[in-house]
């Protein structure tokens, strides 16, 4: 059995409309999921990559700058359907 250290780090996060997503925190990536289907992939993410994403976003840029991060979820579902499938 693992250390308690081991254990995958996450956040629930909701609109308040029931709309929730789970962010999973797993060795060096970061796992976005649907709440209400878990059972499903998530979007995975580096935490460079999450870590720039969410300074955007606070910092006021992400408008001009979402294009580019939804081409690159884009890229990585691409790349997951893939390796599911094959």
């Amino acid at each position: 059995m693992g250390k308690e250290g081991d254990w995958p780090e996450f956040r629930l996060a909701c609109n308040g409309g029931g709309g929730c997503v789970v962010v999973e925190h797993i060795a060096d990536a970061v796992v976005i999921r649907d709440s209400k289907n878990l059972h499903q992939p998530g979007l995975v993410f580096s935490r460079r990559e999450y870590a720039d994403f969410r300074r955007r976003v606070r910092g006021g840029t992400w408008p001009r700058t979402v294009l580019q991060f939804l081409a690159s979820v884009l890229r990585t579902a691409a790349l997951i359907l893939r390796h599911v499938t094959h």
